[in-house]
C-alpha cells in the first residue's frame, strides 16, 4: 500500500511541477466540459425557434356551394386565417407554383397546398362515392436532416386542425338540432306542433316529389343531348370524307401555287438578265461599229459581215425584251401581283416595248451601214453617228428599265414568290391539320355521348331515391297524424326516437386529449445533456491516457520504499489518472447544474454518478492502452464511435437496427446515460442504483485484463511495439 501511495503522490506532484504541466493539467479538467456546455446550449430550445422555419401556403380553393346551402363556402380561406395566427412555424402565404418552386430550390423548407375542390371535397364527405379531401405537402428533405420531421409534424398539425374545425362545425348542427327537438318536447303546444311538424313533412314531400321530376327532366334533357352528340358524330365523319375528296383540288392548287412561285422567281432572274446583257451589249456594238467602218476600206466584206452579226444581236434582244413585255402584261392581267405593284409592272412593260423599239432600228442601221459597206458608198461617218446615238438610248433606256424594275418590281415578285412557296407548306400543314382535328372531334363526340348517358343514368337514380324518401316521409306523416288522432303518447315516442341512431351518427363528438407528461422534461436541452455529458465523459478519460504516460517515470519507481510488484504500479499510476477523472467529471456536473441549469431532481445522485461514470470510462481506457499500448488507444476510439449512436442516448434503441439494440445492453455508456436520466428526471424502482451497479460491473473484466493478463500479453506486446518502431512511422 506504501508503494501505490507513494506513486500516487508523487505522480499528482508532477502535475504541476511548471507552468507547462499546469496549462495541461487545466486544458485536461476544462476541455470535455466546453464540449458537453456547448452541444447542451445549443440545443437547449430549439423547438422553440421552429417559427424560423419557412413553411410556403398556397390556397387554390375554389369553395363550394350546395343546393341545399346555398351559402358559399371556402375552408380553404379559413385555414389560411388559421395559419395566420400560429406561430409555431414561419407560414409564408403564396400560390401553388411559388410554393412548390420555392421547395425544389431551398426557399422554402416545406410546403402546404390546398387544392382547387378542397371545400368540395370536405362538404361531400357523406356521399356514396366520397373523394376525401387531402392537403398536398412538399418537402425537400436534401436541405436538412431533421428540418422535414418537424415541419412535417406541422403539416399533420393542419391536417388535426381543419378535421377538428369540420367536426365541430357538424357537432354544432346536430346539437342544436337536438336542443331543438327537446325544447319542442317541453312545450305546452306539443300536439300542435307534432301536427304541425306532420302538415311539414307532407310539404317537405312535396318539394322532393317536384325535384324528382326536375330531375327526370334532366335526365329527358340529357337523353337529347345524347342523341344531338351521336348526330354531331356522324356530321363530323361526313365533313372528314369530304376533305378527303377535296384532296385532289388541294393537290391540284398547291401545285399551281408552286408552278406561279417557280414562273415568278424565274422571271425575276430572266429580267435581270436580259437587262444587264442589253446594257453590256450596247458599248460592244458601238465599238464593233466604229472599228469596222474605220477600216472599212480595207476590208469591206468582212466589216459588213461584222455589222450584219450585230444587227441579228440586236434583233435577238429586242425580241427578248418584248417577249419579257409581254410576261409583265400577263402577270399584271393575272392578278397574282399586288394591287399597288400593277401600275409598276405595266410602266415597265410599256418601256420594254421602247427598247425592243430601239434594237429594232438599231438592227436596221446597222444592215444599213452593212450594205454600205458592200455597195462601196462612202457613208460611214453618218452611220457611225446614227448607231452610236441609237446605242446610247437603248443603253440609257435599258438602265432606267434595270433601275425601276430592281427597286420597285423585283422586291415585290421575290415577296411573293416567297410567300406561294409558304402558302404551299401551310396548305399541306393544314390538311393534316384539319384531318387530325376532325378525328379529335370525333372522338371528343363519342366521349361526350357517353358522358351524357352517364348523366342520366345519374339523374334517373336520384330521382328515384328522392321518391323513396317522399315516401317514407309521407308514411312518417300519416303515422304521426294517426298517434296524433289516437291520443297514444307511447306510439309518438316510439315514432320519434327511432332513428336515433342515426341522428347519433351525424354527431361529430370531438374527444379530447388530457396531456400528462410521467418525469417531465423543462427544455430540450435538458433533454440532450446526457447524451452530450456521457460522450464528454469518455472523451474526457481518452485525452487523459493520450496526454498522461500509461506508465510511472523511472525516477518515481527508484524513490519507492520498497521494490513495487506490478500489481502495485497499476493501481497506483491509476490513481493519478483517477485523480485527473475526477476534477473533470466535478467541474462539468457542477456547470451542468448551476452554469446551464439543467434540469436536476437528485443533484447528489447526479454528482455521483458523474463520479462513478468518469471512473469507469476512464479505468477502461487506462487499461486498454496500460496493456496494448497505442493499441489499445485505437480500440478505445472504436468503443467510443459504437456508443455515440448504441447508447440510446438521441434516438429509441426499438428505432435502431437489430444490431444496435443488441449491442446497446453491452457498451457501459447505455448504462452511464441511463443512471443520468434517472438523476435528472426522477427516480423509479431504484433505476438508478441498478444502472449505476451495472455500470461498476463493467470494471470487473478490464481488472481482470489489467493485473493478471497483463503480463501473458506483455511478450506479444514486445513483439508488436518492436515492429512498429522498425517501421519508423509510429513511435
Amino acid at each position: 500500500m506504501k508503494n501505490i501511495a507513494s506513486l500516487f503522490t508523487q505522480g499528482v506532484r508532477r502535475l504541476f511541477t511548471n507552468v507547462m504541466s499546469v496549462i495541461i493539467t487545466v486544458g485536461l479538467i476544462v476541455i470535455p466540459s466546453i464540449f458537453a456546455w456547448y452541444n447542451i446550449i445549443a440545443c437547449w430550445n430549439v423547438f422553440d425557434n421552429t417559427g424560423n422555419l419557412t413553411v410556403a401556403v398556397a390556397n387554390s380553393d375554389e369553395g363550394y356551394q350546395s343546393d341545399l346551402v346555398v351559402l358559399k363556402v371556402n375552408v380553404g380561406d379559413q385555414v389560411v386565417s388559421a395559419l395566420r395566427a400560429n406561430d409555431q412555424i414561419n407560414w409564408t402565404f403564396t400560390d401553388e407554383e411559388d410554393a412548390v418552386d420555392g421547395v425544389k430550390s431551398g426557399k422554402y423548407y416545406a410546403a402546404v397546398v390546398i387544392p382547387e375542390s378542397f371545400s368540395r371535397d370536405m362538404l361531400t364527405s357523406y356521399s356514396k362515392d366520397v373523394e376525401h379531401a387531402k392537403i398536398l405537402y412538399y418537402s425537400n428533405e436534401k436541405k436538412n436532416a431533421v428540418a422535414p420531421r418537424i415541419i412535417g409534424q406541422g403539416a399533420d398539425t393542419v391536417s388535426y386542425q381543419v378535421n377538428e374545425v369540420f367536426a365541430e362545425t357538424v357537432s354544432e348542427v346536430g346539437l342544436s338540432l337536438a336542443v331543438s327537438l327537446d325544447k319542442l318536447a317541453n312545450s305546452e303546444d306539443m300536439d300542435g306542433r307534432l301536427a304541425a311538424l306532420s302538415d311539414h313533412m307532407n310539404e317537405v314531400a312535396d318539394g322532393i316529389d317536384q325535384a324528382a321530376r326536375v330531375l327526370e327532366l334532366y335526365g329527358s334533357l340529357f337523353n337529347s343531348a345524347g342523341q344531338l352528340a351521336d348526330s354531331s358524330a356522324s356530321l363530323i365523319s361526313a365533313a372528314r370524307g369530304e376533305v378527303a375528296n377535296l384532296q385532289p383540288t388541294l393537290d391540284e392548287g398547291v401545285a399551281g401555287m408552286k408552278d406561279t412561285a417557280g414562273r415568278l422567281s424565274a422571271a425575276a432572274k430572266e429580267v435581270s438578265t436580259a437587262l444587264e446583257s442589253v446594257k453590256s451589249s450596247m458599248d460592244s456594238v458601238v465599238e464593233v461599229a466604229d472599228d469596222m467602218l474605220d477600216n472599212a476600206s480595207t476590208a469591206a466584206s468582212s466589216a459588213s459581215d461584222q455589222l450584219r452579226t450585230q444587227a441579228t444581236a440586236s434583233g435577238n434582244q429586242a425580241g427578248a425584251l418584248s417577249n419579257l413585255a409581254d410576261q409583265f402584261d400577263s402577270l399584271a392581267a393575272s392578278g397574282a401581283l399586288p394591287d399597288t405593284v400593277v401600275p409598276s409592272a405595266q410602266a415597265a412593260a410599256e418601256r420594254m416595248r421602247q427598247a425592243a423599239t430601239l434594237l429594232a432600228d438599231l438592227q436596221d442601221v446597222l444592215n444599213k451601214a452593212a450594205d454600205d459597206l458592200d455597195a462601196g458608198v462612202e457613208q460611214s461617218d453618218q452611220n457611225r453617228a446614227e448607231i452610236e446615238s441609237l446605242a446610247n438610248e437603248v443603253k440609257q433606256n435599258t438602265q432606267d428599265i434595270k433601275d425601276s424594275f430592281e427597286q420597285d418590281l423585283l422586291p415585290s415578285i421575290t415577296s411573293l414568290a416567297e410567300s406561294a412557296s409558304n402558302l404551299v407548306i401551310q396548305v399541306g400543314s393544314g390538311l393534316e391539320a384539319l384531318d387530325k382535328a376532325a378525328g379529335d372531334i370525333a372522338g371528343s363526340a363519342g366521349s361526350v355521348t357517353e358522358m351524357l348517358a352517364s348523366a342520366k343514368n345519374t339523374a334517373s337514380q336520384a330521382a328515384k331515391d328522392l321518391r323513396s324518401s317522399s315516401e317514407e316521409l309521407r308514411t312518417l306523416a300519416a303515422d304521426l297524424t294517426k298517434a296524433l288522432a289516437s291520443g297514444n303518447s307511447s306510439q309518438l315516442h316510439s315514432l320519434l326516437t327511432t332513428n336515433v341512431e342515426t341522428f347519433a351518427q351525424a354527431l361529430a363528438a370531438p374527444v379530447g386529449i388530457e396531456r400528462t407528461a410521467v418525469y417531465p422534461v423543462e427544455n430540450f436541452g435538458s433533454a440532450m445533456a446526457p447524451l452530450y455529458a456521457t460522450l464528454a465523459l469518455f472523451i474526457g478519460s481518452l485525452l487523459i491516457m493520450v496526454a498522461v504516460r500509461p506508465k510511472p517515470a523511472r525516477d518515481i519507481l527508484a524513490k519507492l520504499p520498497s521494490a513495487p510488484k506490478a500489481s502495485e504500479i497499476f493501481l497506483g499510476h491509476f490513481g493519478v489518472v483517477a485523480a485527473l477523472s475526477l476534477a473533470q467529471t466535478t467541474l462539468m456536473a457542477l456547470g451542468n447544474m448551476f452554469f446551464l441549469q439543467v434540469q436536476v431532481a437528485e443533484p447528489l445522485l447526479y454528482l455521483l454518478c458523474f463520479w462513478v461514470s468518469g471512473l469507469v470510462f476512464v479505468f477502461i481506457i487506462y487499461t486498454l492502452v496500460a496493456t496494448f499500448a497505442n493499441l489499445g488507444k485505437a480500440l478505445a476510439v472504436l468503443l467510443l464511435i459504437v456508443q455515440v449512436t448504441g447508447c440510446g442516448g438521441s434516438y429509441p434503441l426499438q428505432m435502431l437496427p437489430d444490431f444496435v439494440q443488441v449491442l446497446s445492453p453491452w457498451l457501459p455508456a447505455t448504462h452511464a446515460l441511463d443512471a443520468m436520466r434517472a438523476a435528472m428526471m426522477g427516480v423509479y424502482q431504484n433505476d438508478f442504483w441498478i444502472h449505476l451497479g451495472i455500470l461498476v460491473a463493467f470494471v470487473v473484466p478490464f481488472l481482470i485484463l489489467g493485473l493478471l493478463l497483463r503480463k501473458p500479453i506483455s511478450k506479444f506486446m514486445d513483439w508488436y511495439t518492436e515492429k512498429v518502431e522498425a517501421s519508423k512511422l509510429i513511435g
